[in-house]
């Protein structure tokens, strides 16, 4: 069995977390190989949480604008250029080593050839970025890499609606064990701050990383400067729990039921197939019933 992340949006800082997926692992650097273990994580995703819409983003995505989402692929407008160039070598081009330094001659390559060159390798250690004669830091780790992503999207309006019908995400190319940054989890990270209507503060970086670096209170409450609005606004308040309504299987309204992930649950309505659930986390859930009974116990 291998496990890779499924990166899902959160309400609070730092607005995206990952589940990992386990799956009987297809070996092989084969297209196709890859592709059966796109199917396999989103099947174990799926079969958790049901209700969830889930992405892939990479070169391998079988989803329509997955691939076009790819860093490769996404395009970021670089003012000195005149014009627009893939992340990848935006991000690739802007790292500043001890010893050399940006190499911006890679804005002119293939995103590939920008990842491989070898004076990425050969000039030091790491010590920063530079974009547009602006330097970044290298904290919080992928901070740069998740700047450039978002304002990407923000560029790329009709990208951008694709990422939007998502809940979560993954790629494919990712391996925790040997890499940082990650496209999925910038994706992520873009849908959580527009579900709270913070992507205005995405464009300056500061404001950017004020965002990131904030925390909840003790009490658990979200700081003045975080929306204390769910991930995914519902619709509507919960209504007020009605008096308990005892049913086969022990769910009745009322109820606080755990899951996996959001926590604490309180059940607001009961239905012989659904089940309705408050959470503080991300709000108004709707899940079947059955898989409450067997995945959500009592608190």
């Amino acid at each position: 069995m291998a496990q890779r992340p499924v990166y899902l949006t959160r309400p609070q800082p730092p607005y995206c977390f990952p589940w990992n997926a386990e799956f009987s692992y297809n070996g092989g650097f084969a297209p196709s190989q890859k592709q059966k273990n796109i199917t396999a994580i989103h099947a174990a995703f799926s079969a958790t949480f049901p209700e969830l819409k889930v992405l892939e983003i990479s070169s391998k995505s079988m989803q329509p604008g997955g691939t076009e989402l790819s860093a490769f692929h996404l395009p970021k407008y670089v003012p000195s250029l005149g014009k627009s160039v893939p992340v990848e070598n935006i991000y690739q081009a802007g790292k500043v080593f001890r010893n050399g330094g940006p190499y911006t001659d890679l804005l002119h390559v293939t995103p590939r050839e920008a990842k491989r060159d070898e004076r990425l390798v050969t000039s030091g250690p790491l010590t920063g970025f530079r974009f547009e004669g602006q330097d970044f830091p290298l904290k919080p780790v992928t901070i740069f890499y998740d700047y450039l992503y978002i304002n990407a999207l923000l560029e790329n309006e009709q990208l951008a609606q694709v990422v939007l019908q998502y809940d979560a995400f993954t790629d494919i190319e990712f391996n925790p064990q040997k890499s940082i940054n990650c496209q999925a989890k910038a994706a992520a990270l873009f849908v959580a701050l527009h579900r709270l209507n913070k992507l205005d503060e995405v464009r300056n970086f500061d404001s950017f990383r004020a965002l990131l670096v904030a925390a909840p209170t003790k009490s658990g409450a979200f700081p003045a400067s975080a929306s204390a609005a769910p991930a995914r606004p519902a619709a509507a308040a919960p209504a007020k729990p009605a008096a308990p309504t005892p049913v086969e299987d022990g769910i009745q309204t009322g109820d606080v039921r755990m899951h996996k992930v959001w926590g604490a649950g309180t059940v607001t309505r009961v239905t012989p197939t659904v089940i309705s659930l408050h959470f503080d986390t991300v709000g108004d859930k709707n899940l079947g019933r059955a898989w409450v009974a067997a995945n959500c116990p009592k608190a």
